[in-house]
C-alpha cells in the first residue's frame, strides 16, 4: 500500500509541476511588458498567453503590491499582498471576484520590482486530485491552504486523521499529501483477522445476490441511467434564443432533463457528469435529437426562417462518426425548410485532437452544421479549441453577464471578454441575460443573439411551441 501511495503522490507532483510550468512559461513570455503602459498591445500580449498556454486563466502585470494590467480587466489598479505568496511564488485562493465559487492558484514570478501574476484554474488541479483519489484521497497543500478532490480550497490548517504521507515538489513550493485512517490499515486486519477478510466478501456476495433476486435489479447510479435511457426518461427542454437587435425568436437551445418515475425531474448537473464518464451521453443525445426532430419537423413551416437548434455535445461524441450520421438524419427531416443545426461544445471533458476528431469536424461543416463554443471566457479548454478546431459561434458565459452593473472592475471584465469575442470575428451569443438592465447594456456591443430567463425559461416541447410558434 505504501508503495502505491508513493507512486500516486509522485504522479500528482508530475502533473502539478507541469501545470505550474505552463504558468511560468506564460510569465516569461510577457515579462518584457512589465513597467510598460497597459495599452492595447500589452493587453493583447496577455490575452494571447491565456489563449495558447494550457491550464491558465489570467495573466496580470504588477509593480510592487499593485496590479495594473490584466488579460481580463485590461487597465486597472488593485492591490495584491505579495507577502502572502509562499516563497513569493504561490498563493491558493478559494475564489476571486470573477469566479467567487471556483478555486485557483496564483503563480507569481518576480523581475526586480515588477512581477507577473498568472491565475491557474482550480478546475484542472481538481481533476488531478479526483483522478488519483482512489483508494485514499490526495490533497494539494500550498502554505497553510489546501485543496481536496472536490476542488474546494481551505485556509484552515490541514489536520490529517491517521497515518500521513507527504511529498514536496522540488521545483515549486507546494506539497501533496494523503492519509490512511488507522481503522482501515489492511495490513493490521490481515495479520489478526485474515479469516474475516475471506469470509466478509463471501457474505457480501451472498447478500448482494439475495438483494438482486429480491429487488430484481441493482440500483446503482449507472444502472439507473441505463434504465432511464431504455425507458426514454431523458426529455428535451427548450430555451429560446432571440435576436440581439430585435429580441425576436431566432432559435433555441435543447437542454436535457431526467423525468425519473420515482424522484421526479432531475437537474442535468446531477446526471450529466456520470453520463459523460460512462459514455452513455452519446445514446442519450441521440435519443434527445430524435425527440426534437420528430416533434418539430411537422411544425417546420411555423419555424422562423433559419431557425437554429442548439444541441450540447462533449468529447464522448468524437470517438466515431455516429454524431455525423445523427446530424444528417436530423437535417433530412427538415428538407425543404431553412433551419440551422448548432452543436455546442462544453469543456467538462477535453476533446483531444486526432485524425478522427478533425474528420468529424470537417464532415459536420460539410453538412452545414455549425460549432459553438459554450461558456466562453471561463477556462483554458475553450480557448484551446479556438486554436485547434474550426469554431463558428462563441457563447459568452453567464458569469460575465451577471457582473453587469455590479461594480467598476466587473464592468471592465465584462467589456474585455465581450471585446475579445467580437475581435475574433465570430457569431456571438450572450448567455444568462436575466434583467432588462443587462439587455440594455449589451445593446452597445451589437451581439448577434441573446439567451436567458429574461426572454424565456427552458420549457417542454409543447409548452414552447404553443408559446412561441403561433
Amino acid at each position: 500500500m505504501e508503495r502505491d501511495i508513493e507512486q500516486r503522490l509522485q504522479r500528482a507532483i508530475l502533473q502539478f509541476d507541469a501545470t505550474l510550468q505552463n504558468a511560468e512559461t506564460a510569465a516569461n513570455a510577457v515579462h518584457d511588458y512589465l513597467g510598460k503602459a497597459c495599452n492595447t498591445e500589452t493587453q493583447d500580449a496577455l490575452r494571447y498567453q491565456v489563449t495558447v498556454v494550457p491550464d491558465i486563466r489570467t495573466v496580470n502585470l504588477a509593480t510592487g503590491d499593485n496590479v495594473y494590467c490584466s488579460s481580463l480587466a485590461g487597465k486597472y489598479s488593485t492591490g495584491v499582498s505579495t507577502s502572502k505568496y509562499v516563497n513569493g511564488m504561490l498563493l491558493m485562493l478559494n475564489g476571486n471576484p470573477v469566479t467567487p465559487n471556483r478555486s485557483l492558484i496564483a503563480f507569481r514570478k518576480s523581475y526586480g520590482e515588477h512581477s507577473v501574476l498568472v491565475g491557474v484554474d482550480g478546475y484542472y488541479l481538481k481533476n488531478v486530485l479526483e483522478l488519483l483519489q482512489t483508494p485514499t484521497e490526495i490533497h494539494l497543500l500550498v502554505g497553510t491552504s489546501w485543496m481536496d478532490s472536490t476542488g474546494h480550497a481551505s485556509d484552515k490548517k490541514f489536520q490529517p486523521n491517521g497515518t500521513s504521507y507527504f511529498q514536496t515538489s522540488t521545483r515549486f513550493p507546494y506539497t501533496v499529501a494523503t492519509e490512511i485512517p488507522t481503522s482501515t490499515h489492511w495490513e493490521y486486519v490481515w495479520e489478526y483477522s485474515s479469516g474475516s477478510i475471506i469470509l466478509f466478501p463471501l457474505l457480501a456476495a451472498l447478500l448482494g445476490f439475495i438483494t438482486y433476486r429480491t429487488m430484481g435489479r441493482v440500483n446503482s447510479p449507472l444502472s439507473e441511467l441505463k434504465s432511464g435511457l431504455r425507458n426514454h426518461e431523458f426529455i428535451p427542454f427548450i430555451q429560446p434564443v432571440v435576436s440581439g437587435n430585435t429580441n425576436d425568436l431566432t432559435g433555441c437551445e435543447v437542454l436535457m432533463r431526467w423525468r425519473h418515475p420515482q424522484m421526479g425531474m432531475i437537474a442535468p448537473n446531477q446526471f450529466i457528469p456520470l453520463a459523460e464518464e460512462s459514455g452513455l451521453i452519446v445514446p442519450m443525445t441521440q435519443d434527445l435529437m430524435a425527440q426534437v426532430r420528430d416533434y418539430f419537423a411537422p411544425l417546420a413551416e411555423r419555424l422562423p426562417y433559419n431557425f437554429h437548434f442548439g444541441i450540447n455535445i462533449s468529447a464522448s461524441h468524437f470517438k466515431d462518426l455516429s454524431l455525423v450520421e445523427d446530424c444528417r438524419q436530423f437535417l433530412a427531416a427538415f428538407k425543404g425548410y431553412k433551419i440551422q443545426l448548432v452543436l455546442e461544445l462544453t469543456e467538462r471533458q477535453l476533446i483531444v485532437p486526432s485524425e478522427m476528431t478533425y474528420r468529424i469536424f470537417h464532415e459536420l461543416h460539410e453538412l452545414g452544421v455549425l460549432i459553438a463554443l459554450d461558456d466562453f471566457g471561463t477556462g483554458h479548454s475553450s480557448l484551446a479549441y479556438l486554436r485547434e478546431f474550426h469554431i463558428d459561434i462563441l457563447k459568452i458565459d453567464q458569469s460575465f453577464i451577471r457582473m453587469i452593473g455590479s461594480d467598476a472592475l466587473s464592468g471592465h471584465i465584462v467589456d474585455n471578454v465581450i471585446d475579445l469575442a467580437k475581435r475574433l470575428q465570430m457569431v456571438t451569443v450572450a448567455e444568462g441575460v436575466e434583467t432588462p438592465e443587462q439587455a440594455e447594456h449589451l445593446k452597445q456591443y451589437n451581439l448577434d443573439f441573446l439567451q436567458g430567463y429574461l426572454f424565456g425559461w427552458p420549457e417542454e416541447l409543447k409548452v414552447f411551441s404553443d408559446k412561441w410558434l403561433l
